[in-house]
């Protein structure tokens, strides 16, 4: 993948989780929604995030 040995891979994954974590304060869905989970959310609640996050992992993947 991408000319990586394995090594590397698991290496970046880790310091993926890791800036995720910094950045966001966890990497559960749980943890990073507003209010948690219910029955009553509207379906566009973590629409916000998940613009953000994948930003985010698109400028994490352009330095590799």
């Amino acid at each position: 993948m991408l000319g990586k040995t394995e090594d590397e891979i698991v290496f970046a994954c880790y310091n993926f989780a890791s800036a995720f974590d910094k950045t966001f304060g966890s990497l559960r869905c749980l943890e990073l929604r507003p209010s948690g989970f219910s029955e009553n959310d509207p379906p566009h609640m973590c629409e916000n995030l998940t613009c953000t996050a994948i930003i985010f992992a698109y400028q994490y993947i352009l330095h590799l």
